[in-house]
């Protein structure tokens, strides 16, 4: 038994450190290097600079390294799932910019992937009352059957009958979907003109192999 657990100690320790990955983007300038990112769930990137004056805040509010300051600065963010839990955003995609620069195109984004759980995409990413709006849910189940929900009320958590969901309840359901063969389901409503100012939380639900997607709050505005 003491080998076993050894074993499956060292697995998941294994496990961690094959996951988490920093990845460097380096302010010079007017421009963030690389402009676009790809992590996986539970890698860090860097903000690096050494001259001029700078910092990176997400437009969504997600990250901010606070007012503009001169090099030489790091500024570190991990996108691990408890970040992705606090700051659920559309494709848990983040843009940002220095706020110094944004005249000049000082812009940058961060995609993180969260390999084997579906990913809930809202088009477009900031939706208005009184608009058509579309749900996307990617890397579902082949042909399986998709639940969205939504709340009124907050991003949870809550102990649901199929793990841990990010609403709070009262959780009202949208709509069921079928995905395709390629696990992609799609939904378009029109948004009635009385949610504007109003807060809400979506979450999608792979029926099939019981797995939430990423959460996405929006503001109607």
């Amino acid at each position: 038994m003491r080998t076993l657990s050894l074993l499956l100690s060292l697995f998941f320790v294994c496990t961690n450190v094959h996951a988490q990955t920093t990845h460097t983007v380096n302010v010079t300038g007017v421009a963030f290097s690389p402009a676009s990112l790809v992590v996986t769930v539970g890698d860090t990137v860097d903000f690096v600079w050494g001259t001029g004056i700078h910092n990176v805040r997400a437009i969504s509010g997600a990250f901010d390294s606070g007012n503009p300051v001169s090099g030489t600065f790091t500024f570190s963010v991990t996108f691990d799932q408890a970040f992705l839990n606090a700051n659920p955003f559309s494709n848990n995609f983040y843009k940002y910019v220095c706020d110094l620069h944004i005249a000049f195109g000082m812009a940058g984004s961060i995609q993180v992937d969260t390999p084997g759980t579906p990913v809930l995409d809202l088009a477009p990413d900031l939706p208005a009352a009184n608009a058509p709006l579309t749900f996307h849910v990617w890397d579902a189940s082949p042909n399986s059957t998709v639940l969205l929900g939504y709340s009124m009320t907050g991003g949870g958590p809550f102990n649901s009958p199929f793990g841990l969901a990010l609403l709070t309840p009262p959780v009202r359901l949208i709509s069921a979907m079928s995905a395709d063969a390629t696990g992609h389901a799609q939904l378009s409503v029109q948004v009635p003109a009385a949610m504007l100012g109003r807060s809400i939380w979506f979450q999608a639900l792979d029926r099939t192999a019981s797995v939430f997607s990423n959460g996405v709050f929006s503001t109607f505005n």
